[in-house]
């Protein structure tokens, strides 16, 4: 799945190269004597957005840190001038083929490829809009214990807290989650992005959740090394699940250990796992993988994040095809609820389109 991902994603963008330049050229001929600089120009915002990436997943740099964000951010804006160069590509083909190539030119391509610019930047907008204000979604599971009844459950997804999402953004997202008043936070995966070695910054405003907080890891935590990430979680009071289980409230939770994209076909060894079924059971599995090892856990529900539901279209697409009906959303299995979360943050550029951020909130 990884492969197939990684190559998805560096062949769209390549092709996405051509059709954002050739928009931009058509919506502004002016363009056309510096063409070749323009398309530099997006070549070197990937190029940079890429190799900055890259470079702080193994050092540490205020500077690269800011031109990360900016480049992170004029990616975004350019991803979207990929999709609508793609689509005005393609509609100039069709229309072609039914007006004549001259009267074409000189009455629609310029002011239709203006539209599209308009379009491309106004997706851009609400999508940045989308990255940084998730919305809350409420979600109501039934057939659980008589003696839970009211209690609530909040689910956070792929933060990525890091060199984007800073610590005032973290400030932002717990004094919102704290107005729900869950019984329980659940982390499930990617609360770090590996983008800042240094995470001390975010122990305090992480340490603001006012109700238990519990933190399964994801794939991009461990890009920060020699246990940064446990160390920085455990020292601002949340509770850390790997392969193990904690009761809460009447409620056991089991974490399982990051350990691939794909469905493992093992059984884990669970420390503290409690042996009778008198307890509702809720699986956090950070990949929307593994279920039947869940339900023979005997969980009520399990959570996952990591798909971020496509983030930036058509990615959804390529998601979709990866983990089917687990993609995203509310999904039963054998009788077990399964919740594939969008996710909190973003990866990459801060861009969602389509669809918000989400905070759920499970009620029993």
């Amino acid at each position: 799945m990884m492969i197939i991902s990684v190559l998805s994603f560096f062949l769209l963008v390549i092709l996405g190269h051509y059709f954002a330049w050739y928009l931009s050229l058509q919506a502004c001929p002016r363009l056309k004597i510096k063409k070749y600089w323009l398309l530099a120009i997006y070549i070197v915002i990937t190029t940079i957005f890429l190799s900055s990436f890259i470079y702080l997943h193994q050092n540490d740099g205020q500077v690269f840190s800011y031109i990360y964000f900016v480049s992170a951010v004029l990616f975004g804006l350019l991803s979207q001038l990929m999709l609508l160069g793609v689509l005005y590509y393609l509609l100039m083909l069709i229309a072609r083929a039914m007006v004549s190539i001259k009267d074409l030119q000189k009455k629609y391509s310029v002011r239709l490829a203006q539209i599209f610019i308009l379009l491309a930047v106004a997706l851009f907008v609400v999508g940045t809009y989308n990255a940084f204000y998730p919305q809350v979604k409420n979600i109501n599971l039934v057939n659980w214990p008589t003696e839970l009844k009211g209690k609530t459950v909040v689910q956070l997804s792929d933060l990525h807290l890091g060199a984007i999402y800073r610590p005032n953004y973290v400030n932002r997202i717990v004094k919102q989650v704290n107005t729900l008043n869950a019984d329980m936070i659940i982390i499930s995966g990617d609360l770090f992005d590996g983008s800042d070695e240094s995470l001390q910054e975010f122990i305090e405003p992480l340490s603001k959740f006012s109700v238990p907080t519990i933190f399964v890891s994801g794939n991009h935590d461990p890009y920060v090394v020699d246990d940064e990430v446990i160390q920085t979680v455990l020292s601002a009071g949340l509770i850390n699940l790997s392969d193990s289980a904690e009761v809460i409230d009447g409620i056991e939770v089991i974490g399982f250990k990051y350990s691939g994209r794909e469905d493992s076909d093992q059984r884990r060894a669970i420390a503290n796992l409690d042996q009778t079924d008198s307890l509702a059971k809720i699986v956090v599995n950070h990949v929307p993988v593994d279920q039947a090892e869940a339900k023979a856990l005997g969980a009520d529900l399990m959570l996952s994040g990591h798909t971020h539901r496509g983030q930036i279209f058509p990615f959804s697409i390529i998601i979709n095809l990866l983990y089917g009906r687990f993609a995203y959303g509310l999904e039963d299995y054998e009788g077990m609820s399964v919740y594939t979360s969008a996710g909190t943050g973003t990866w990459g550029p801060p861009l969602r389109t389509l669809f918000p951020g989400e905070i759920i909130q499970f009620n029993l």
